[in-house]
């Protein structure tokens, strides 16, 4: 699923560059804004993968790190 989530982010910032692109390109400051605005939902999905990334990595981290624990303890890792 990281890896997923990885592309997703990144293909999220193609689509927010090409917004950008199109941006510079309006003459029409209207058009422009909505491409800019358009940019920025981009980008802010791209931050949702990559904190769902690094919370799932966290998770999984922890997860480790409690199953080393009980195992130190002489428990078995449910």
């Amino acid at each position: 699923m990281l890896v997923k989530l990885g592309e997703q982010a990144h293909e999220c910032r193609l689509y927010a560059d090409r917004c950008a692109a199109q941006a510079e390109l309006q003459t029409d400051p209207k058009l422009r804004q909505v491409y800019l605005r358009m940019q920025q939902r981009w980008l802010s999905l791209a931050r949702s993968y990559e904190f769902s990334k690094r919370l799932e990595f966290l998770s999984a981290a922890e997860e480790r790190n409690k199953e080393t624990r009980l195992m130190l303890v002489g428990q078995e890792p449910k």
